[in-house]
């Protein structure tokens, strides 16, 4: 029975004693405390052990056969009549539920799956001890607190927990990963679901499971089929696509531990997104972690800068015939891949209406077609990619904050190449070796002129520009030739990684002089972002497409010379 209820419920007993303390009469239910029916004309305190006068004027708890009463006393006098009135008030529902409230803790506390439960303002009311293993704080820190300031979020619509309040719809087998102590990330598979009294929310409360020693135990397993897989050649282009983790190069501990890290998020369900600069290998990444963990499905990628904006609509969600002039019945990508992965590259680069579209898709799980009056369940994996600090975009209306959160559940930032240069001179050789064999070329290295400037280059187009630069060094060679040199240089790419070298080496510099290279810089980074689409580079920069080309002839920038591919 609800604690209100059982107040409404609960009525005072009044008994009246005269100056010997004799019962003279009772409201109904004394019988039922003293447990006996017959009680008039007998003491009172035969039944009921009372030092009147200590308890005269005062209120105080007593325990009358194992129940907890309130007391209160107090004499009437009138002339030469004399009565003393006793009110007893049952309250031991509020000893029960005190009881009953300790127990749930006891039970919360050893339970190993996480629980916090927050109120209709939002503060943590109950945070149990495996919540305080999992994410490694403390009970003492986060109850009482908003649960939006305890996660750091930047706004309280972002805490799943209100949105749950506010729109009473669960959410169910979501996964995330939390940073503890010296970095390490656990993950953790979670549930958030409202209280409802009386069609009321008044809570919501989030249970959460510790996935990391089953990842690691998983982690070895993968290990295994890889293992397997190195003397078996698997083909994946019946599912759309050409990679797995054995084609992601390099020996520096980031790029493994990356490795680790995605062959892990392979393993969870749940959309994921992808954090990286042009060229890390972002859709290498994407492809393997579907071929483990989904092989037999299907798997499409979109390049959202790519497509024009009118185009990407229909493309995603399909059409159907008459919605627009020349439409036809036709399906979209959410349809088409089934239960696969549907890669979305360069998110940020999709306009703000259709990442409110996405957003919805997303929370609702389901989509519509154009011009559709019914909706689809939406089966597949989403993978999105962002090559840019997802801050920054959030910051500058490029990527709309509440999908980001929805998107980031499960999060992989892919490191660029200057920041594991020890992959530099492995990537090298291993392209060398690999389009030397392509080409018939007998190419065995290069001079150590040529490896310091590709060493002290910073790779701004990373693994991919780097694979091209060394596959133009392998096409410039002789026949005869075994060792690459600096001349084998195309002009274009020996021109370019001296420009970078000679920027970042130079320490006096003129000041019109220093503002063209940093202005030339700005605008070869742009125009490689958007495939040099004069229009979109232009927008990006906040400069008219006239005045764009203008700089480009200033100060000689072409696509042959400048190009990143």
């Amino acid at each position: 029975m609800a604690f209100s209820k059982k107040i409404k419920k609960s009525k005072p007993i009044l008994v009246v004693l005269n100056e010997e303390n004799i019962i003279k009469r009772a409201s109904k239910g004394f019988d039922r405390i003293i447990g006996k029916k017959s009680f008039i004309n007998e003491r009172f305190e035969d039944f009921i052990d009372i030092d009147f006068e200590n308890f005269l004027g005062t209120n105080e708890v007593i325990d009358i056969r194992k129940k907890k009463y309130f007391v209160s006393v107090f004499n009437l006098e009138k002339d030469d009549y004399r009565e003393k009135f006793i009110l007893l008030f049952d309250i031991s529902f509020v000893y029960e539920m005190d009881k009953k409230i300790y127990c749930y803790e006891e039970i919360f506390n050893k339970l190993n799956d996480g629980i916090i439960i927050s109120d209709e303002d939002g503060r943590i009311l109950l945070y149990n001890k495996a919540q305080e293993t999992l994410e490694g704080l403390t009970r003492s820190e986060n109850e009482g607190k908003f649960i939006w300031e305890v996660y750091n979020y930047h706004s309280p619509e972002n805490s799943e927990h209100r949105q749950v309040f506010k729109t009473g719809v669960p959410i169910v087998n979501e996964y995330k990963s939390h940073i503890r102590g010296k970095n390490v990330e656990k993950y953790v598979a979670y549930s958030t679901y409202p209280i409802v009294r009386e069609g009321e929310t008044i809570a919501v409360f989030s249970i959460s499971g510790n996935e990391s020693e089953m990842l690691n135990l998983l982690s070895e397993t993968i290990e295994l089929k890889r293992k397997l897989k190195r003397n078996k050649e698997i083909e994946y282009s019946d599912n759309g696509t050409v990679y797995n983790f054995d084609d992601i190069k390099g020996i520096s501990i980031i790029i493994n531990k990356t490795v680790r890290e995605a062959e892990q998020l392979a393993l969870l369900k749940g959309n994921l997104l992808l954090i990286g600069e042009t060229g890390v290998g972002k859709e290498m990444f994407a492809q393997s972690i579907h071929n483990i963990s989904n092989r037999n499905e299907k798997f499409f990628a979109i390049n959202c800068a790519a497509l024009p904006e009118n185009l990407l609509e229909s493309t995603l969600f399909g059409t159907t015939k008459g919605s627009f002039t020349g439409s036809v019945d036709q399906e979209g990508y959410f349809e088409a891949v089934g239960e696969g992965t549907l890669f979305l590259d360069e998110l940020n680069s999709m306009p703000v209406y259709m990442q409110t579209k996405l957003l919805r898709v997303l929370q609702e799980k389901k989509f519509r077609k154009v011009g559709a009056t019914h909706t689809k369940n939406l089966k597949c994996r989403i993978i999105c990619a962002i090559n840019e600090e997802p801050e920054k975009l959030v910051r500058e209306n490029k990527l709309r904050e509440d999908l980001f959160y929805r998107i980031s559940r499960l999060c992989l930032v892919i490191p660029p190449l200057r920041e594991r240069k020890e992959d530099i001179v492995y990537l090298l050789n291993y392209f060398i070796s690999k389009h030397s064999d392509i080409l018939d070329k007998n190419i065995v290295g290069m001079t150590n002129e040529l490896k310091e400037l590709l060493f002290e280059y910073q790779w701004p187009g990373n693994v991919r520009e780097l694979e091209h630069v060394v596959e133009n060094l392998v096409i410039s060679a002789s026949s005869e030739q075994t060792v690459l040199d600096s001349d084998n240089l195309p002009r274009f790419l020996r021109n370019k990684i001296l420009k970078d070298k000679d920027i970042d080496n130079k320490t006096v510099n003129s000041l019109p002089q220093t503002l063209n290279e940093i202005e030339r810089k700005l605008i070869v980074e742009s125009l490689n972002k958007f495939n040099w689409n004069i229009t979109k580079s232009a927008k990006h920069l906040g400069i008219i497409r006239q005045s764009l080309i203008y700089r480009m002839k200033k100060l000689d920038i072409t696509k042959e010379s400048d190009l990143w591919i």
